[in-house]
């Protein structure tokens, strides 16, 4: 979708904002401050009252030593000196009684010395050279800004590189490309990179869940074909009419077996699709009435062995009978057979699980049997599929888990255990 012209004048970089606001807030500081100082010092009017007790206080000292020539002259030097400015005493008449510095065309500071009867004695006449103390001021104010924007500048860069970086990333992940490489300085803000080391954790569940689904597709499609394959070929023997009414039963038996694993394996993927999505209604749920319908459709010669006190469980009833005709489907295939159905009730937990006729795990087998298409060693091609790889999403999307292990007695135990009472966020 094209963008329409003019949208991205509106769109600045948030190190640029970031930049301008710092600026912004440097000038309007300094100037709160300059009206701050004004207000405190009382403002103009208040100066010009100081201005003018100063001048009253210069002309009293003149009047003090205006006979006095060494005095008057000695005061002269040091208005001269302390104030860097010419100093020009005049009589009356106009007659230069002291000068020092030459003629200025700056602001100036006239002083009107009185004698003691009031009558006046001449006047002093303060001027100073201003152009080079107001360059000092604006080249000292330019200097402090510059200071401050620069500052403001790294700042805004500094806030503002990580977060172009993680949108670059996210961009890059949003494309299928997982392997982002996130380079911060040193001296990042622990924020930055906390949301760094997330956003590089997700890409990497994000790649292996992608990778896992790719798999998976592939490995269904295997699983779907071979049925298929042999539906097709059933179809081709039903279709020759030289066939006996024995044999065209038998031949209708195994379509609907090959139909029945097929739909199972749909009845699989959507269980999973399920858990993908979160998609569980959580109910409190009779396990022993679940796992006895499990056992009567599997046709075990005995019924679910309970040890604890049994209660309900809140749980998703689809997904926990699809786990356990899993379980029971697992022995039948890849353990000789299920041998019983036990389900323990303990304190903070309800447990399900299957004992098997079968020669058990070899080392370290238990451990990947809960892996999705995990085949079998020793040369053979049989595959666990989806069965247990699904009991365990099941579970752990209850907050539970799965498990499997040997027995001592000889063969396996598979089984799962969910949280007994305890609520999950997927619960409606």
């Amino acid at each position: 979708m094209r963008r329409r012209p003019g949208r991205r004048r509106h769109a600045h970089l948030l190190r640029s904002q970031i930049f301008w606001w710092f600026g912004a807030t440097i000038v309007v500081a300094g100037l709160a401050s300059w009206a701050v100082a004004n207000l405190a010092s009382g403002g103009p009017s208040s100066w010009r009252r100081d201005m003018e007790g100063m001048k009253r206080f210069g002309a009293n000292r003149f009047a003090e030593v205006w006979d006095r020539p060494e005095a008057r002259a000695a005061l002269t030097r040091e208005v001269a000196h302390e104030f860097d400015a010419a100093v020009t005493v005049r009589n009356n008449d106009g007659t230069v009684l002291e000068m020092i510095g030459e003629d200025c065309h700056g602001p100036s500071v006239t002083l009107k010395p009185l004698a003691a009867d009031r009558a006046p004695l001449g006047a002093v006449e303060i001027c100073r050279d201003t152009n080079r103390g107001f360059l000092s001021s604006v080249l000292g104010l330019l200097v402090a800004l510059g200071v401050l924007w620069a500052v403001s500048h790294k700042i805004a860069r500094r806030l503002g590189l990580p977060l172009e970086a993680l949108v670059r990333a996210t961009a890059e992940i949003g494309h299928g490309r997982y392997k982002i490489d996130l380079k911060l300085h040193p001296h990042a803000p622990l924020e930055i990179r906390r949301l760094t080391d997330a956003i590089g954790d997700m890409a990497g569940k994000i790649e292996r869940q992608m990778a896992d689904q790719r798999e998976l597709l592939a490995s269904v499609s295997h699983e779907v074909r071979s049925p298929l394959a042999r539906i097709r070929l059933l179809l081709e023997l039903l279709r020759d009419s030289g066939q006996s009414i024995e044999a065209r039963e038998k031949l209708h038996l195994e379509l609907e077996h090959e139909i029945e694993e097929i739909d199972d394996l749909v009845g699989g993927l959507l269980a999973s699709s399920r858990v993908d999505f979160s998609a569980l209604t959580m109910r409190p749920h009779d396990i022993v009435e679940a796992a006895e319908r499990a056992a009567a459709r599997a046709s075990l010669t005995t019924p679910p062995r309970v040890v604890g006190v049994p209660r309900e469980v809140r749980c998703d009833a689809t997904l926990l009978a699809r786990a356990l005709a899993n379980l029971l489907d697992n022995a039948v295939k890849h353990g000789g057979g299920a041998k019983a159905l036990v389900l323990t009730f303990e304190a903070d937990r309800a447990s399900l699980e299957v004992h098997d006729a079968g020669p058990g795990f070899s080392d370290g087998e238990a451990d990947r049997a809960f892996d999705p298409f995990y085949g079998r060693p020793k040369g053979t091609h049989d595959s666990l599929g989806l069965g247990l790889a699904l009991v365990q999403r099941i579970a752990r999307a209850h907050g539970g888990d799965a498990y499997a292990r040997n027995r001592p007695e000889g063969g396996a135990i598979v089984g799962l255990w969910l949280p007994a009472g305890a609520r999950t966020e997927n619960e409606v």
